[in-house]
């Protein structure tokens, strides 16, 4: 129907005699409660009459509601005049005066579509909103309306704990937390994990779930992080924790200490004998022999003598049970006959040391001689001849047919043929498996030519030689605990650090 003046005056005068009593409505209707239908129509005879579609009302999801939970209030809308209108839905707390407004939805001449809007209780107990559905095109024409209860519950409890946080050597670092949900709705969660390393935030990780109510137990696998603190923060995804909700706790954590007996260098030098002045290339090995990573570090090869560093590379970190090698250029090696080195392996943790003696290679290799080399040579072959023509005189004279007056050169030469065999002896060097000629009564110290190692001929010097046992090829100096190499096989053996000049018994483990 069309809404003339004089129907308007009526309801003016009516809406004058309602009694003040009730709810507060920033739009009093006719009716108290519910919907109902009104036609509005202009000059141009446009119209349009929105309904409630079915007589359906208004409906509500969500229930049942906490404190702060967002619900929706929908309403199926029929438009049954002859121009398209776009109207939206409005929600209003009665206790807050808080109003809520959905989006405008457009609805045509004979369509029926969905209106809806979101809102949220802000108290727990009943609840009371009053709603309407406006239209863009005319202001102030609110064709349904009425009054709505719900009723809401406190807000749940969201509590979160660190149970146990333990860092091991193999699986790094694992964190055992609990999360509690008080009676109610289940709910979606955010755990978020971050470090805290010298005033600086890392988020670790971040896991989406659906916690019930109740207590639920999630572990976290960190790795080995540059950590100091620990912090876990469970975030409620589009609902509200109650005040006294300890959704976040944090933790003070320490990564456990390399032991560094674990770590064994190896070091080659190419050429073995270098020459002072030139190139020489320095190959590392860094071994991990224990149960737990050792972080990145550097690699140096200084002069014991005064510090100086000759070359230095970063490396990579080392899995336990694994070994990596790198290779360093020393440009310039050092002038002198001997070089004694420090090669270091340094992290932020850890420092562990190998100390070597190198000799120098002594050849003329690209030198100026300081003489003529063709009258050396004349003077070289001068030489052996000399020596030639001595030697075959000496064989005639001492391989004669013996005589009365000559039976001491033969004796002679027998005994120094008797004598030479008895004079030296071979032996084998303990780590470098190098032959070696010694006199046959030497006992004691011998240092090996090709790897500059000493070790002990012969019975020891003390009367009481330390021993030291290992079941693989490495073992410790038992004055310096300096790591050295002697081979199982060649065991036992009397041996010299070449750090402190020990000597010692190699023995092998269980001898």
């Amino acid at each position: 129907m069309r809404v003339s003046l004089g129907h308007a005056i009526c309801a003016s005068l009516l809406l004058l005699m309602l009694p003040l009593s009730g709810p507060f409505n920033p739009h009093q209707s006719f009716l108290e409660s519910g919907s109902f239908e009104t036609q509005y129509s202009n000059d141009s005879g446009s119209s349009i009459n929105f309904t409630s579609s079915g007589g359906s009302g208004l409906a509500i999801s969500g229930e049942p509601a906490h404190v702060g939970d967002k619900l929706f209030a929908t309403l199926l809308v029929s438009n049954s005049g002859n121009s398209s209108g776009t109207v939206s839905l409005h929600i209003f707390s009665e206790i807050y005066a808080i109003e809520f407004q959905g989006e405008f939805v457009e609805i045509s001449p004979g369509s029926t579509r969905e209106v809806s809007a979101p809102f949220s209780p802000s108290s727990p107990g009943e609840n009371q909103f009053y709603w309407w559905l406006s239209v863009v095109e005319f202001g102030d024409y609110f064709p349904l309306e009425g009054n709505i209860s719900v009723e809401v519950m406190p807000s749940q409890n969201l509590n979160l704990s660190i149970d146990k946080i333990e860092w091991k050597s193999d699986s790094g670092l694992n964190v055992d937390a609990s999360v509690f949900l008080s009676y109610g709705k289940s709910r979606e969660i955010i755990l978020e994990v971050s470090s805290l390393s010298q005033g600086s935030i890392e988020l670790m990780q971040r896991i989406e779930l659906e916690s019930d109510p109740g207590r639920r137990e999630i572990n976290f696998n960190l790795g080995h992080p540059n950590a100091e603190e620990i912090t876990i923060e469970a975030i409620p995804v589009l609902w509200q924790p109650s005040n006294t909700s300890e959704n976040m706790t944090m933790s003070l954590v320490k990564e456990p200490l390399v032991d560094s007996q674990s770590l064994i260098i190896a070091v080659e030098f190419t050429p073995e004998d270098p020459v002072p002045g030139k190139e020489v290339l320095t190959s590392v090995s860094v071994e991990n022999t224990g149960t737990y990573m050792v972080k990145s570090g550097e690699i140096r090869v200084i002069m014991a003598s005064d510090r100086t560093i000759l070359a230095q590379t970063s490396v990579q970190s080392v899995m336990p049970g694994s070994t990596i090698r790198t290779d360093l250029n020393i440009p310039i090696w050092p002038e002198g006959d001997r070089t004694d080195l420090e090669v270091q392996w340094s992290t932020s943790e850890v420092v562990v040391s190998s100390y070597y003696s190198i000799d120098a290679n002594s050849g003329d290799e690209g030198l100026d001689l300081p003489f003529d080399i063709i009258a050396a040579g004349y003077g070289v072959l001068a030489g052996v001849l000399t020596l030639l023509v001595g030697t075959f005189v000496w064989r005639a004279v001492s391989t004669r047919t013996p005589s009365t007056s000559d039976l001491t050169l033969r004796e002679t030469k027998q005994e120094s043929a008797s004598f030479s065999k008895i004079e030296k002896r071979e032996i084998q060097c303990s780590y470098c498996d190098q032959r070696l000629m010694v006199p046959s009564d030497h006992d004691g110290g011998v240092r090996c030519p090709s790897c500059s190692m000493e070790f002990i001929v012969g019975e020891p010097q003390e009367d009481s030689p330390r021993v030291v046992r290992s079941s693989v090829d490495t073992l410790s100096c038992p004055e310096c605990e300096q790591v050295l190499r002697v081979k199982l096989e060649k065991r036992p053996v009397m041996s010299r650090c070449p750090v402190c000049k020990t000597n010692f018994m190699a023995e092998s483990e269980g001898e």
